[in-house]
């Protein structure tokens, strides 16, 4: 069986998100190429995957300029916004990778395409093919209400198919943990798959004091209001007690070092460092949080999109998180926050049942005859939408 995946997105954390499940099938002794924009490769190479490269002379940026009588799309300032933002970036992406998509899934004779929640362009990829689409979750989210926009810049693509809706997938698979998960997907416990850095003895074991982790996520770090935020959130943090170590990419560390020689800061992959602590301060990122649930460790979420307050509030209702929304999360407040979870047991408890949840559910390597089984039930002929 040849799969061909889709690393939609603009974050290497899109990669890392179906690394474990396109692992698995080439364990299994299938042929795996992911496909995703050229900035995107490097990520792909890191996680020990083969690359294609689709949409060759565009970005994930570079797709939001105006062109060819379509609107540029803006950053969403405003909540009632976000949607729409969501919808025509992700739908401009598909549009402009369906070609590419079917061109090499016709070249190389690939039997399944599989891509994350807003990888729609393998989705109608897939039906111009007339192989099965599996779609499999890239983190905690389940937002809805985007799509009529995704539709909007696909319709091209979706008349030629005689459609006016998104293809369903022939295979839906969730990675959060079962009591979390969409009730209609297949659970698979997601193994953590990162660009891999020397493990330090230090990474290993808790400090006395305890140990906070702060992180913005794997990009975006060109913009420097993301450094300034994460200056004043570890002014507002350091000495407060717990040591506290800063997941950043290298050439952002030595910036942080300079300013607070206490802290450490580096890149580290979460599955190596969060055993050994006891808060994780992000903002909202949701394979992020995937790693904090399955190492138990109480997350405080710095929200700063409406659309994901109805997730958020499933992991805060289960009572291992916190989340503060936009302008809640002062550093003031953060640091606030940060003291009250470390000072009440029951977010670590409640972690802890989380984690032993994400356990309950099947591992990628468990999920290949899930997938082997739709393509063998496949009839090659176009479904309809």
């Amino acid at each position: 069986m040849k799969a061909l995946f889709y690393a939609a997105g603009t974050s290497p954390a899109s990669a890392f998100a179906i690394a474990p499940l396109a692992s698995a099938l080439r364990a299994a002794g299938h042929e795996v190429l992911v496909a995703s924009f050229e900035e995107m490769s490097p990520a792909v190479l890191g996680v020990g995957l083969p690359p294609v490269v689709v949409a060759r002379g565009h970005t994930t940026e570079s797709i939001k300029a105006a062109t060819d009588g379509r609107p540029a799309i803006e950053y969403p300032h405003e909540p009632d916004l976000e949607m729409p933002y969501l919808g025509h970036w992700f739908g401009r992406q598909g549009s402009h990778v369906v070609d590419d998509l079917v061109h090499v899934a016709r070249l190389w004779g690939a039997d399944v395409l599989v891509a994350g929640t807003l990888g729609h362009g393998a989705e109608v990829a897939a039906r111009y093919l007339g192989v099965p689409f599996v779609r499999q979750s890239w983190d905690v989210f389940d937002i809805h209400g985007y799509e009529q926009y995704v539709t909007e810049e696909m319709a091209d693509h979706l008349a030629e198919l005689g459609c006016t809706d998104l293809p369903e997938p022939d295979l839906q698979i969730d990675i959060c943990p079962p009591s979390l998960a969409r009730t209609s997907a297949v659970t698979m416990r997601w193994t953590p798959h990162n660009r891999p850095c020397r493990v330090e003895d230090w990474m290993l074991h808790s400090p006395d004091n305890g140990r906070i982790c702060l992180t913005m996520g794997s990009f975006r770090y060109a913009d420097p209001r993301v450094m300034n935020r994460v200056l004043d959130l570890l002014a507002a943090l350091v000495g407060t007690g717990p040591e506290i170590v800063v997941a950043i990419g290298e050439e952002k560390a030595d910036a942080i070092r300079e300013r607070f020689p206490a802290v450490r800061a580096g890149w580290i992959p979460l599955e190596f460092i969060l055993p050994a602590c006891d808060v994780l301060i992000h903002p909202a990122g949701g394979l992020t949080a995937i790693n904090a649930i399955n190492t138990a460790t109480p997350q405080l979420l710095l929200n700063p999109f409406a659309a994901f307050v109805p997730t958020l509030r499933r992991l805060t209702d289960q009572g291992s998180a916190r989340s503060l929304y936009r302008e809640e999360g002062s550093p003031a407040a953060v640091a606030r926050v940060t003291a009250e979870m470390l000072s009440d047991p029951r977010y670590a408890l409640r972690a802890r049942e989380l984690a032993d949840d994400a356990l309950t559910a099947r591992t990628a390597a468990g999920v290949v005859a899930q997938v082997e089984q739709v393509v063998a039930a496949s009839s090659k002929a176009v479904p309809a939408c």
